[in-house]
């Protein structure tokens, strides 16, 4: 997802043979920042918890807020606005996938939400009973999740949530961890593709995507100490290393 806002409708990263697309379909903006990583790793967490495709959220929206470790306020600029949005924005969106191997040509569209519904104003506790805020996933979306995600500590993730750099580093890594059993070597061309929203397509936006990159994984393993990665000339190397939250969990 975008680091920053963006007026841009379309916004695409690509991971090797892989091209991801966020399109905003419904002309409500990009999500974009780390909330939307936030709420993301969030609704990941409860399904795999509850095993359920719609996820409640409490009538308030202040309990919602502090299952997300934010304080309540409210304002033009307040957290209460600001997590309306970005829920709205990431759960209306479209996520394509696009895949070319072998000369065949893939395209795989997503939808994260069949339906939502929310309560932004106090109202009668029977009414906020029976029409409770709630996001319900599309099967496509809770299949993905139930079968291909990895755990994340939610802690650590509101711990960077002013870098969304730094949690898209912390996702990737807690991801490769779960997934690799042998070292991976990436360019870090490839890399800038993936994580590297806003830099320059030219060396010197290389350059400072490399800077970022290797400051941000400071912060990264004063929580996560256990992952372990090499710099290598031109490339970074992942070696196996211990998931951040046990393998059990899942």
């Amino acid at each position: 997802m975008p680091h920053s806002k963006t007026s841009e409708r379309i916004f695409e990263r690509i991971d090797g043979r892989l091209k991801v697309t966020y399109a905003d379909v419904n002309n409500v903006g990009l999500p974009f920042g780390g909330l939307p990583r936030l709420i993301m790793a969030w609704i990941a967490t409860e399904v795999k918890l509850t095993k359920s495709k719609r996820i409640d959220i409490n009538g308030s929206l202040a309990g919602f807020l502090r299952e997300l470790s934010m304080t309540s306020t409210g304002g033009d600029k307040g957290s209460i606005r600001r997590v309306k949005r970005q829920l709205v924005s990431l759960f209306s969106c479209s996520i394509g996938h696009q895949t070319i191997e072998n000369g065949c040509e893939k395209i795989e569209t997503l939808a994260l939400a069949s339906k939502q519904q929310y309560w932004w104003t106090p109202v009668a506790s029977e009414t906020v009973l029976l029409n409770r805020s709630y996001i319900e996933l599309s099967q496509e979306f809770y299949d993905q999740i139930i079968d291909s995600s990895a755990p994340v500590d939610m802690r650590a993730l509101s711990l960077l949530k002013n870098s969304p750099m730094a949690m898209d580093m912390y996702i990737w890594l807690t991801y490769k961890m779960s997934i690799i059993v042998e070292p991976v070597t990436i360019s870090w061309s490839s890399l800038k593709e993936q994580i590297g929203t806003g830099y320059a397509s030219d060396k010197k936006g290389l350059n400072r995507f490399q800077e970022a990159f290797k400051k941000h994984l400071i912060a990264v393993q004063v929580i996560y100490p256990s992952v372990n990665v090499e710099f290598l000339y031109g490339r970074v190397r992942l070696h196996p290393s211990p998931t951040h939250v046990s393998k059990q969990w899942i």
